[in-house]
């Protein structure tokens, strides 16, 4: 079924352009302009070339506009973009950047910002803000309607699971013990969000139930939405979307669970060893 519709969309309106030239030209600063690290190693290239996939198959891939037409994919997205880049990003990053920054005046309070926003509590409040924040209903439906906007939620989200994941990877900021009961709390923080998309016996959001909504949001993407045959959205319609609400809670408690849990190991793991 979703084969047939995307075969009605041509190559670069499944793939975003945009998005493709971020991504390489983010690669292209990392190896080529961003200073060396003192303990730069292959395997930190390899995870910050995995953590740009990641980031690109969340928002540049067709997946990015399967997501506009069941929810359960949208969760795939969240997943991708919050839980997989972000600690990949980190654990590739070249920090030496970072010292650069700390020895110029002019940009300490930049610096400054940033060491804040990454304690514990306000990355977690930031962070828990943010992704509630986007998707209550009125802002997701108003977001998903304007392409510019929706990217907007997303890179803010982006950023902040990022601040969120460094206390994780970092073993400085937080002890093993406190590092535990901070994934723990972040994970269990999610869990409501999840509950209430497997427990609701109703759409959430009218974007994939409104048929003048949802061509609109998809409108937003398809700049060649008028090419579309006249019965291409009589075919959506078997994507029910409580269903995929439902689908979509399972996919995100698994899915956040699972990597937060691998976090915790690899991160006892690691510490053991330094030991």
């Amino acid at each position: 079924m979703l084969d047939i519709i995307l075969d009605e969309f041509h190559f670069s309106t499944m793939w975003n352009g945009g998005i493709f030239l971020f991504s390489l030209f983010a690669l292209i600063i990392y190896f080529f302009i961003l200073p060396e690290d003192d303990k730069f190693s292959i395997k930190k290239a390899i995870f910050f070339v995995a953590g740009m996939i990641a980031l690109f198959a969340a928002l540049g891939s067709p997946w990015n506009i399967i997501g506009r037409i069941q929810f359960s994919t949208h969760v795939i997205q969240l997943i991708l973009l919050l839980f997989v880049a972000p600690p990949f990003l980190i654990m590739g990053f070249k920090m030496k950047i970072f010292d650069k920054i700390k020895s110029m005046k002019s940009l300490s309070i930049l610096d400054k910002s940033f060491q804040f926003l990454i304690k514990p509590i306000a990355a977690t409040v930031l962070f828990q803000l943010l992704f509630y924040g986007y998707h209550i209903p009125a802002i997701f439906n108003f977001a998903r309607m304007d392409l510019y906007l929706n990217y907007f939620f997303l890179l803010a989200i982006f950023i902040a699971a990022i601040l969120m994941w460094i206390p994780i990877i970092s073993q400085n900021i937080l002890s093993q013990k406190k590092k535990a009961i901070y994934i723990l709390i972040n994970s269990l923080l999610l869990v409501p969000y999840s509950l209430i998309l497997i427990l609701a016996s109703e759409a959430l959001y009218i974007i994939y139930t409104d048929v003048d909504l949802f061509v609109s949001s998809l409108e937003a993407c398809f700049p060649d939405l008028d090419s579309v045959p006249d019965d291409f959205f009589a075919v959506l319609l078997p994507f029910e979307p409580v269903y995929e609400q439902k689908v979509g809670g399972w996919y995100l408690l698994a899915g956040q669970v699972i990597l937060f849990t691998i976090a915790l190991v690899l991160s006892l793991f690691k510490n053991r060893r330094a030991q």
